[in-house]
């Protein structure tokens, strides 16, 4: 066991490195396009935009993180209206609590509506009862109403009933199982005023059972690093490609426009497209907090994944294909319809390589190497960590060992990935069950 350790740290020690550094000053100076495009440039774009952001932070912290502006005196009345929609099925669980936060967020002239999709449990009951806590009033029909489909649509159609119900000027979205944080209501208005070209914001979605067990706490380094530090720089370049159904809002004149959501698969997915290419922006405020449910064990992980990715495949490469015609919806969409190439299949290639690599030659035949790249994604991650706590306060300082454990994660989760894509790329099972059979028959297989 010694002798392991010491060959698995053998990397850390300076004298060790001193090859690696060598070949690290080659390359840097090499005109290699491999090297350029799969290695320094990522590393540059990703790492390098947060520091900067970092440092930006440091010298001016309202440019990262604006505050709010006054709140107009009275009661609210002076406030545009947000009507909130939530849609779930069997979410006894945790919709009373979304309810009540929602209802508790400080923001006075909002409304919260909520379509229950047929549930089987008492969805509905606590709903109410959730309302009632709050309101005091079982006829407050201003501020909370409740709607129970008499039959299964799935979430978009669900979501689709809410929005027609709608009263408000602008139009919140959330998960079932997400908790508003106090304040949210507002920062999610604020790009909205600050920039009329503005149509939706997403909210900064954190990991809310982070502590349950490994899973979750990796799950938290990932929410940090990807939805909420990754989604804010490309923000800031106009390259946010997703409203999130976890928690976003909308202008109610734009969503009522287009129609409400695709009513299949990656609904929130197609929103973001259809926004996008009636040049709106979409914007992030890291102020807005939203705190959502995430998977407790791997077989929840593995399924939400892989319907994720599914979901981009049909959305953005079969019913958004147009957007490959570059530069008929703009730079950003053309400069995301690359992005959606390369992340589509630059990990392919990697994960594949590696796989045929420990094939062919053993999994030992190259293990310093490995070794090596272990603790280069370690210290990547790791600067990435910190550069997000320090300006987002997220992840837990509690949870920052994980940090040694995130490069097995993120190649374990990409199996379920990549096999996903695989299936979606060739057609292969595109109904899912989170889509009910007479809703599947009544739309278009894109």
């Amino acid at each position: 066991m010694n002798g392991f350790l010491n060959y698995f740290l053998e990397t850390l020690q300076p004298m060790a490195n001193i090859g690696f550094f060598r070949a690290l000053g080659e390359l840097m100076l090499s005109e290699l396009p491999e090297w350029w495009l799969l290695f320094a440039l990522p590393f540059v774009l990703s790492v390098g935009s947060l520091i900067v952001c970092w440092i930006i932070y440091l010298v001016k912290p309202t440019l990262v993180r604006p505050p709010l502006p006054p709140t107009p005196s009275g009661t609210g009345a002076s406030e545009p209206l947000v009507s909130l929609v939530i849609a779930g099925r069997n979410e006894s669980a945790t919709i009373g609590e979304s309810i009540r936060a929602a209802l508790l967020c400080g923001y006075p002239n909002l409304e919260v509506i909520f379509v229950d999709d047929n549930s089987e449990d008492n969805s509905v009951a606590i709903a109410r009862r959730a309302a009632l806590s709050v309101t005091r009033s079982r006829w407050d029909a201003e501020r909370v109403r409740i709607f129970p489909s008499p039959r299964r649509n799935g979430k978009a159609s669900s979501l689709n009933i809410g929005i027609r119900m709608a009263r408000g000027d602008f139009i919140a979205v959330t998960d079932a199982d997400t908790v508003m944080s106090y304040g949210c209501v507002r920062h999610w208005l604020r790009p909205f005023f600050a920039d009329p070209r503005v149509g939706a914001v997403c909210g900064n979605c954190r990991v809310l059972n982070s502590n349950f067990n490994l899973i979750t706490r990796l799950q938290e380094c990932e929410y940090a690093l990807k939805f909420t530090m990754g989604r804010y720089i490309q923000a800031r370049f106009n390259l946010l490609n997703i409203a999130t159904g976890m928690g976003s809002m909308f202008r109610a004149d734009i969503v009522r426009d287009l129609g409400g959501y695709d009513t299949g698969l990656g609904d929130d997915t197609d929103m973001t497209m259809n926004i996008r290419k009636q040049r709106w922006k979409i914007e992030l405020d890291l102020d807005a907090v939203v705190w959502t449910t995430v998977p407790l064990t791997r077989a929840h992980l593995w399924s939400q994944r892989m319907r994720w990715r599914r979901n981009m495949i049909k959305i953005r490469v079969s019913k958004h294909r147009d957007q490959f015609q570059l530069g008929r919806y703009g730079l950003a969409n053309a400069v995301l319809a690359v992005l959606t190439i390369v992340r589509i299949f630059v990990p392919t290639m990697i994960v594949v390589g590696l796989v045929v690599e420990t094939v062919i030659n053993g999994p030992l035949h190259y293990p310093q190497i490995l070794v090596a790249f272990y603790w280069l994604a370690v210290l990547y991650t790791l600067i990435k960590v910190l550069l997000a706590r320090a300006v987002a306060e997220t992840p837990q300082l509690l949870n920052f060992w994980v940090v040694f454990v995130y490069p097995f994660y993120f190649l374990w989760l990409s199996f379920p990935v990549l096999y996903a894509q695989t299936l979606e790329l060739l057609r292969i099972g595109a109904h899912h069950p989170y889509v009910p059979d007479h809703i599947w028959e009544e739309i278009p297989w894109w």
